[in-house]
């Protein structure tokens, strides 16, 4: 079936048009099987990425796309799209795209605006972002420089994003090496105000945790990450104050 797509507008096209929901775990390795086969063009992917996501925004604010093809409206097709085409950047040579979807990242809760993205695409698209084994170190240094990017009410995504850098820094360390701290390398790329806000943020988000479960620490498997992301979050915020003030931020300017 698959010798039928001769570019990547043939299989969106098809998942466009799916007579069912091919979002599900069964047919999505089979979508991405296809589009890994293609030769991707940055531009030309963020292009159609930008493309989908506006198609899919028009329809959730009742302003077009709104027709139903079979049992789908056109809006929901197009965000099938989007989730294939930003899957697809995992494709890529190199994480350089990550400054160009940060405005993916929608505002949530008190901060919302007329719609909010569900886990399903969020956490993948995080995923991508923040795939270590894909990008190495190098998407921290991305993701460092584009959080000032990332919409004010869309924090949720910036600390993820930010505890993601802290985890991939510290996670590998090894006794016999100097380590390399990729997170505290990267800090005069990032806005020094957001950046404070966040680590402190963090901090005080896991101190809160450990405080509501002092009585059952012993038993609450999640303390020793809490443990390990407060220590770590407090050493990267000061190295962050120990920067001169005009070096942090050189990178995003």
């Amino acid at each position: 079936m698959e010798e039928k797509y001769t570019c990547l507008q043939d299989v969106l096209y098809d998942i466009y048009n799916s007579d069912e929901n091919p979002m599900n775990s069964s047919t999505e390795s089979y979508w991405i099987d296809i589009i890994s086969k293609f030769v991707l063009n940055k531009k030309d992917l963020l292009q159609k990425l930008e493309q989908y996501f506006n198609m899919w925004d028009l329809g959730e604010r009742g302003v077009d796309y709104l027709e139903k093809i079979g049992e789908f409206y056109e809006y929901e097709r197009a965000s099938w799209c989007f989730y294939y085409l930003f899957i697809s950047l995992s494709f890529l040579k190199d994480p350089s795209f990550i400054p160009e979807v940060m405005k993916y990242f929608l505002p949530s809760g008190k901060d919302s605006g007329p719609w909010e993205m569900e886990d399903m695409w969020t956490e993948s698209m995080l995923h991508i972002v923040t795939n270590y084994r894909r990008w190495g170190a190098i998407y921290i240094q991305w993701a460092m420089r584009s959080l000032h990017l990332l919409d004010f009410g869309a924090d949720w995504a910036a600390e993820d994003l930010m505890v993601s850098m802290i985890f991939h820094t510290f996670y590998y360390i090894t006794p016999n090496e100097f380590p390399d701290l990729p997170v505290v390398n990267a800090l005069p790329l990032g806005n020094r105000d957001l950046v404070k806000r966040l680590l402190k943020k963090i901090i005080k988000h896991r101190k809160n945790c450990l405080l509501e479960h002092k009585d059952d620490l012993q038993a609450n498997i999640s303390v020793p990450l809490w443990r390990q992301t407060l220590v770590c979050a407090e050493y990267v915020l000061g190295q962050l104050l120990l920067l001169p003030e005009e070096v942090v931020g050189i990178g995003h300017r």
